[in-house]
């Protein structure tokens, strides 16, 4: 609790938080504020937002580069996978145009690397993957059966 308390300046009575007019004697103790006027609307916090875009500006690349990393795991992931690797590998190469594109545009570096391996390896990928169908289709049998 604080030691300064606020008291009338007329009859030295202590004063209730937020009051214009003292209680005991009616004397305006002094405050801007009126009893009967609506409080002002709050003011803008710009100093949050702006730590608000910095936490989104982060967050965004943090994303891209967590997207470089599973397109790289997808691609190389559809090696193992024949039909299945097919759209694993046409979404490893999705995922590393989307991380390349964000990390582009925010100029960071880290990441990078993995978001362009996985989209050459999701496109080798897709070519080993329609060899994988046009084998099946001409032999007229499983592979690996």
């Amino acid at each position: 609790m604080s030691s300064i308390k606020k008291v009338c300046h007329e009859c030295g009575m202590p004063l209730s938080v937020g009051v214009a007019v003292c209680g005991s004697c009616g004397t305006q103790v002094g405050t801007v504020f009126s009893e009967t006027a609506s409080p002002p609307p709050p003011k803008k916090k710009g100093a949050r937002r702006k730590a608000t875009d910095a936490e989104d500006h982060y967050s965004e690349i943090d994303k891209a580069q967590e997207r470089a990393n599973n397109a790289l795991i997808l691609a190389l992931a559809s090696f193992f996978c024949p039909g299945i690797g097919f759209i694993m590998c046409v979404s490893a190469i999705v995922l590393s145009v989307l991380a390349l594109r964000t990390l582009k545009k925010n100029y960071v570096e880290d990441g990078r690397g993995m978001a362009t391996a996985g989209w050459i390896i999701g496109a080798i990928a897709v070519i080993a993957q329609i060899a994988i169908i046009v084998y099946v289709i001409k032999s007229r049998r499983l592979p690996f059966i």
